[in-house]
């Protein structure tokens, strides 16, 4: 199966290096794989849009279903590259673990992180993905997402779950709307036991959320009045990025 995968990549890669249409003979020539492998595999890149087929002149290439992954990586880019001073800043200020999360599916996952100086940390890992509902971080990202992507996730994704009761469902949904309201999320234990998680959303040029910034630290070392410090600070870092995004307060 990976070496399928390897395989069918390469062909892309050698479309895209070709910048021009290309026929069947041409592409296995490319690849040295058999003609018969390379249309397969391109079978299956055109049922997908990925590689488009011309019907007169039978040349390949790439397809416009390509398009919207090099935006949401050109994306991904532009957003990790704006926040890595945000995020240092913030670090210095606070001495903590500093995050950027972003939504994958229904989790929200860490694309960077930065660490604080102190020895006793709170394991956050890169690349990390948790359902959104769980944490200060995540859960200000899920609040600033659309009703309906909301109420999928409730449907979809937790309502499988028994332990997910009705009253969960009421609590979930109550501290959603003091997040929307307060712009700033916070958590105790009930993700990582003994941790504060405190996040803010950072939204794009278009007022989507696209991202928080979060902090975690362990309760051993916060008090309430660094909690609402930190809360303030996330809060401000957040909205800095989202003004390097493009993002205009109405």
């Amino acid at each position: 199966m990976v070496q399928s995968l390897i395989r069918a990549m390469e062909v892309l890669e050698h479309l895209r290096k070709a910048d021009k249409s290309c026929s069947l003979a041409e592409l296995s020539q490319m690849s040295g794989l058999p003609s018969s492998t390379v249309h397969r595999i391109l079978q299956t890149f055109c049922s997908a849009n990925y590689v488009s087929r011309d019907p007169k002149t039978h040349l390949y290439r790439l397809g416009t279903a390509l398009i919207p992954l090099g935006m949401a990586a050109t994306r991904r880019l532009r957003l990790s590259d704006s926040a890595k001073p945000v995020l240092k800043d913030l670090m210095k200020i606070t001495k903590e673990d500093v995050f950027l999360i972003i939504i994958s599916g229904y989790r929200g996952m860490v694309l960077e992180k930065v660490e604080g100086p102190n020895p006793l940390k709170v394991i956050e890992r890169f690349g990390n993905e948790v359902d959104l509902h769980y944490g200060g971080s995540r859960r200000a990202l899920l609040a600033f997402q659309s009703d309906s992507f909301i109420r999928s996730y409730i449907q979809d994704h937790l309502r499988d779950d028994p332990a997910f009761t009705p009253e969960e469902e009421q609590k979930l949904l109550n501290s959603l709307v003091r997040i929307r309201e307060e712009g700033v999320a916070i958590s105790r234990g009930e993700y990582i036991p003994d941790a504060v998680g405190i996040g803010a959303p950072v939204f794009d040029m278009n007022g989507k959320a696209v991202a928080s910034i979060g902090l975690i630290a362990p309760q051993s070392r916060t008090t309430r009045a660094q909690e609402e410090e930190f809360k303030v600070l996330v809060k401000q870092h957040a909205a800095q990025l989202s003004i390097l995004l493009g993002f205009v307060q109405k």
